[in-house]
């Protein structure tokens, strides 16, 4: 019975010839020099993506830099900042400047009372007759 076994299907003998096993072998080193370049590969177009974002940020954030560089040319922009952030005023113009604390929004909320005891302190108090 081992025999028959051991011959397999149709009487042949099952197992690796010694070109499969050289075969099995060269594809597993195939294989095992390929991971690395394929991991290399992988991490570099994720490095790709990531500095393209970037890119794109910064290449906004330029193009927004260069609107305000164009809105600083014109000279109502510049006088309506000095106004504001310098407090620069035309000659016959009078400044006003108000100074104080502007008033609260909301007056503080009032203060809450205290939570209820619960049901068993409520009971021991009425049942001992003390008020706390």
């Amino acid at each position: 019975m081992r025999a028959a076994l051991a011959a397999g299907v149709g009487g042949r003998r099952v197992g690796l010839t010694p070109r499969g096993v050289v075969l099995v072998l060269v594809v597993f080193l195939l294989a095992v020099t390929a991971v690395y370049p394929l991991r290399e590969h992988v991490s570099q177009q994720a490095r790709i993506r990531q500095l393209q974002a970037k890119q794109a940020a910064l290449d906004a954030a330029n193009a927004q830099l260069a609107a305000e560089r164009a809105r600083l040319k014109d000279p109502a922009y510049l006088e309506q900042l000095a106004k504001q952030n310098l407090n620069v005023v035309r000659p016959g113009e009078q400044q006003w400047e108000i100074t104080g604390t502007p008033p609260a929004a909301k007056p503080p909320p009032a203060p809450k009372p205290p939570p209820k005891p619960p049901w068993y302190t409520r009971f021991w108090r009425w049942l001992t007759g003390t008020s706390h």
